[in-house]
């Protein structure tokens, strides 16, 4: 059995300062992370013991913990793993005289989801993981719009492609527009933003991971996991994507892009998909050729299960690439393969160790 990782949970202040180790205060801790997406955290508090705790730290329980002012902070083993501020805070009264802060918590990408490009700047031939960084440096730059973002100055990774970049007024988020520039066709990258607030980018986001497979055998009856959901499906299944730039009626610019080969095997099917941000022809062709590849395959997904003491001994982390192996019924061969770990649910135990963690994956093109 692995050694499990201890995680704690902190409160900030939205200037960097600690405020308090709450760790065991916290009930029923979970969190989502995903790749190229804000972390979502969630857990409960008891009120009384809350507020009487910060009282005795020192600490207004009011104004250090605020919605939209509040960060959270999650360490693993020590070494902070992710940064959220304060979303949502319910308060739950009960006739047990219980009184429960249910507590919900966004990754600081989302800083960045109701702020919008300025339309003004026109990025021409301009290496794609620049544009990437001045959509935040432009967010940050406005009266009252920092949320202490840091760009690096080094050990960022810089795809070397040059891409040209209009947007329009108010149509889709700095958040988004950032998220799209990570999955184009050529020049594709991820990126994370962490604890401190720095955003840095890389190649790629996790590792093959040859130390372990996870293993279904109907025959033998055996598996290496809790439970699985074996997801197959032609829903969301595309093969000719529209997409839909800039301009009205007659005016609107058009992109349209077709895979033939899943066009012959599951006939036509159409998917119109917005980009009104998008006024150069070239870069519609990009985002409508990505799309394309993201759903021109039926739905062919496992969504994983394990308990803390199935986990291998090096942990799974975001972008690992995991051989699977199901055998035993022909059903479920054809779902063996290698898939890259898209997002990953936790759930800790009242000691803050992990309890479970569910997988969510993207398959690969690897045999």
């Amino acid at each position: 059995m692995a050694r499990l990782p201890k995680y704690e949970v902190e409160l900030w202040t939205k200037q960097g300062s600690r405020i308090a180790d709450i760790t065991w205060l916290c009930k029923n801790i979970a969190f989502t992370e995903e790749r190229n997406e804000a972390e979502d955290l969630r857990f409960s508090l008891d009120l009384d013991a809350f507020e009487g705790y910060m009282l005795k730290a020192g600490a207004d329980p009011v104004s250090n913990f605020r919605e939209g002012q509040t960060e959270i902070k999650v360490k693993k083993d020590g070494q902070y793993l992710f940064g959220t501020q304060l979303f949502d805070a319910p308060i739950s009264l009960n006739q047990d005289n219980e009184l429960t802060i249910d507590v919900v918590a966004t990754g600081y990408l989302n800083f960045l989801k109701d702020r919008y490009p300025n339309p003004v700047i026109k990025y021409t031939n301009i290496e794609t993981v620049e544009i990437f960084y001045d959509l935040i440096r432009q967010a940050q730059v406005v009266a009252n719009g920092s949320y202490g973002l840091i760009i690096p100055t080094s050990g960022y990774y810089v795809t070397g492609v040059l891409r040209g970049r209009e947007y329009e007024y108010y149509t889709s988020s700095t958040k988004l527009n950032m998220q799209r520039l990570t999955s184009l066709v050529d020049g594709n990258f991820d990126f994370k933003v962490l604890a401190d607030k720095t955003v840095m980018t890389y190649e790629s986001v996790g590792s093959p991971r040859t130390d372990f497979k996870l293993v279904f055998d109907r025959k033998n009856n055996r598996s290496s996991f809790s439970k699985a959901k074996l997801n197959r499906s032609s829903n969301g299944l595309y093969n000719s994507v529209i997409g839909l730039g800039s301009g009205f009626g007659g005016d609107m610019m058009l992109s349209t892009q077709n895979d033939v080969p899943s066009q012959i095997e599951f006939g036509l099917r159409q998917l119109p998909a917005q980009f009104n941000e998008v006024s150069v022809q070239g870069t519609l062709n990009e985002n409508a050729l990505a799309r394309l590849g993201q759903v021109k395959k039926l739905l062919r997904l496992p969504q994983i299960t394990l308990s803390g003491s199935d986990m291998p001994a090096n942990g799974i982390e975001i972008g690992d690439l995991i051989p699977l192996e199901f055998t035993g019924r022909k059903l479920i061969e054809d779902m063996t393969g290698v898939y890259r770990v898209e997002r990953k649910e936790t759930t800790l135990d009242e000691n803050g160790f992990e309890s479970s963690i569910t997988l969510y994956f993207e398959q690969m093109d690897i045999v």
